[in-house]
């Protein structure tokens, strides 16, 4: 069956009302968004859920049965609406149907200042997060861990390590600095960990991600390669044009820079240790008398390109997609969720269709690639600069 960006329009909003009853599916404070306020949940949730009195259980299981059932069977626009103002989503790799679920009473705990816990210490989610309604769908959430580090080298801004069930934070990144950085990422990370639970499709390391892309592999070793050759060309470069702007120093660092894993174009790492495009500009078109430079612009090019496969290869992965969702949907209202489903808005969303994602084309995650560790932490999310056109 092939579901396109015209999911999802209505017919039973009834277990969305049940929901809103409930304390589920409710809008956040747009301006004070909350921590973990939505989540895809699965079967094991909404059992929960329901064995703590929360919602009916029986009726949701039964919804998503069938919403599982006419993935298959119905066409997409009756799928739609059958089962799109229900707040069902579908995990079309995993083939698993989803409830979107909201609680926007989540929050930090009263008196927490992330930026004042120690590094590296170990925090259970419960000493972190007050998450009542999740805690409930999932009872042992209060053995996921959390941690910070401040790692200012480190172009991640935060992991889930399933195998040490913990969530990392690294609050020297520039992006943790935005108000809403900790919420986003928790978002995004808490989602891998219910993936983890229900069986849906999981995350993926985009360190393992690129490392199994040959061609950057290849491009990255020509580029290292060339680098450690050009200092004779970057002193004769810099003496030549020395009366445009450049010395030896800048120009030899600036070379060096080009081996930088950052997925930025040659261009655009030339002007970062130019001060400016112009100058970039200025050295790419002089370069191209000299093999050694010319030849490492081109390598660096390469491997960018290179990157930016990967990185589209691992946006593709849906237990990424979905995490994104979580991570973008938060603060919306019933009503916002129900006017652009989560279906529709994977295609939607700018970023995937840069990388050029659809309900039709999500992966499963290589089977050889665990997602983040201790030991390499901030493997999981890719840096914003990174994806392409951001």
């Amino acid at each position: 069956m092939s579901i396109v960006g015209s999911l999802f329009r209505t017919v039973a909003p009834a277990l969305v009302d049940n929901l809103e009853a409930q304390g589920l599916f409710r809008s956040s404070n747009r301006i004070a968004p909350s921590l973990v306020p939505e989540m895809f949940i699965g079967r094991e949730g909404i059992t929960n859920l329901g064995e703590a009195g929360v919602m009916d259980a029986p009726a949701a299981l039964k919804t998503l049965e069938d919403a599982q059932r006419d993935w298959f069977k119905l066409p997409a626009d009756e799928w739609n609406e059958t089962y799109a103002r229900q707040g069902v989503a579908f995990d079309p790799v995993a083939n698993k149907p989803m409830l979107e679920i909201s609680d926007k009473n989540v929050s930090l705990q009263r008196g927490v200042d992330l930026n004042k816990i120690p590094e590296n210490e170990v925090l259970t989610f419960d000493e972190v997060f007050k998450a009542d309604t999740l805690k409930k769908a999932y009872p042992d959430i209060n053995e996921l861990t959390v941690s910070f580090i401040d790692d200012p080298a480190s172009s991640r801004l935060a992991a889930f390590a399933p195998e040490q069930n913990m969530i990392l934070f690294n609050r020297q990144h520039p992006d943790w600095k935005n108000s809403d950085a900790p919420v986003k990422t928790a978002l995004h990370e808490v989602q891998h960990y219910v993936q983890g639970k229900e069986l849906f499709t999981q995350g993926e390391s985009f360190a393992a991600t690129l490392n199994e892309n040959q061609l950057y592999k290849d491009s990255s070793q020509a580029l290292s390669q060339v680098i450690a050759q050009s200092v004779p060309e970057s002193l004769q470069f810099a003496k030549k044009y020395k009366g445009i702007g450049f010395d030896k120093d800048t120009v030899i660092d600036a070379v060096a820079g080009l081996a930088a894993k950052d997925g930025a174009s040659a261009r655009t790492s030339l002007a970062k240790a130019f001060g400016s495009r112009e100058m970039a500009d200025k050295f790419i078109a002089n370069a191209q008398q000299y093999p050694a430079l010319d030849a490492a612009i081109k390598a660096k090019n390469l491997t960018t390109q290179a990157y930016q496969q990967s990185v589209a290869d691992y946006m593709k992965v849906a237990g990424e997609v979905f995490a994104r969702q979580t991570e973008q949907r938060r603060g919306l209202s019933v009503a916002e969720r129900i006017q652009d489903p989560a279906m529709m808005a994977i295609e939607t969303d700018p970023q995937n269709r840069l990388a050029g994602i659809t309900i039709d084309n999500m992966t499963a995650p290589r089977a050889a690639a665990p997602q983040a560790s201790i030991g390499d932490p901030f493997q999981m999310q890719v840096p914003q600069s990174t994806i392409p056109g951001i």
